[in-house]
């Protein structure tokens, strides 16, 4: 994906994308990271995953490459710097950082070239913390944007990581998968403007996307009432943990 790409969705994912779970950061936190240690945020979008961190008293970097993104992520974490960079390029001198964190980002990068530079600005002990979040399987909410969406396109995409062959190649230590469970509540609107702040979605369906947002919007609305009311949503967190040795 390119940062043109980004930039594109970048006011839809400030207000549509809904974060993570405290047990993931008690988790992080539970791995051996010190509070007050420095922390970049690879990958970091509009702030979401900086944002915990830098209000617990974290110095946070975040590092993206859409300038337009940055923009929402100084307004929501103004505690934060961030910089304007490539994860396969990043700005800064060898062991800087205390803990190299991605969030739902990996996938969008050269997964070897940017864990060689985590390594490289992280202090020797530091933590590498990657993750990503799915909807479950049957989640209520997945189903009928599965169903909507095989309105448009004649199969519905299915999320997955295929595996992360790169992270355990790496020359990192004490590597582990965590996989936890989260349910929340979004107001639909949110939901709605996650959707449309889906490069995958964009990519499958160009200019079709409006049409499903809407029709999705409509069956969401005969399901749980038109007043913008909460909706139940079930994820599974892959969180991956190493240490630099």
């Amino acid at each position: 994906m390119s940062a043109g790409d980004w930039s594109a969705v970048a006011e839809a994912y400030d207000s549509g994308r809904t974060g993570y779970s405290n047990e993931l950061y008690d988790t992080i936190m539970a791995a051996g990271l010190a509070r007050g240690t420095a922390v970049v945020d690879v990958g970091c979008g509009t702030g979401l995953a900086s944002e915990p961190f830098a209000l617990n008293g974290f110095p946070v970097t975040g590092v993206d490459s859409s300038p337009e993104m940055l923009e929402f992520a100084r307004k929501r974490v103004p505690e934060a710097t961030f910089v304007e960079a490539a994860a396969e390029e990043l700005p800064f001198p060898d062991e800087r950082f205390d803990l190299a964190l991605s969030a739902d980002a990996f996938q969008w990068f050269d997964k070897s070239r940017a864990l060689a530079e985590v390594q490289r600005v992280l202090k020797r002990g530091g933590l590498v913390a990657i993750w990503w979040k799915f909807p479950m399987s049957d989640d209520a909410v997945k189903r009928i944007h599965d169903d909507v969406l095989t309105e448009f396109v004649s199969e519905a995409p299915q999320q997955s990581l295929a595996g992360f062959r790169e992270f355990y190649a790496a020359p990192l230590v004490e590597q582990t998968l965590r996989v936890l469970p989260w349910r929340t509540s979004v107001p639909l609107s949110r939901y709605i403007n996650q959707e449309q702040s889906s490069c995958t979605l964009r990519s499958l369906l160009g200019d079709r996307l409006k049409n499903y947002t809407d029709r999705l919007r409509q069956v969401l609305e005969e399901r749980y009432g038109g007043d913008d009311p909460l909706i139940a949503l079930s994820y599974l967190q892959y969180l991956y943990l190493a240490k630099k040795p």
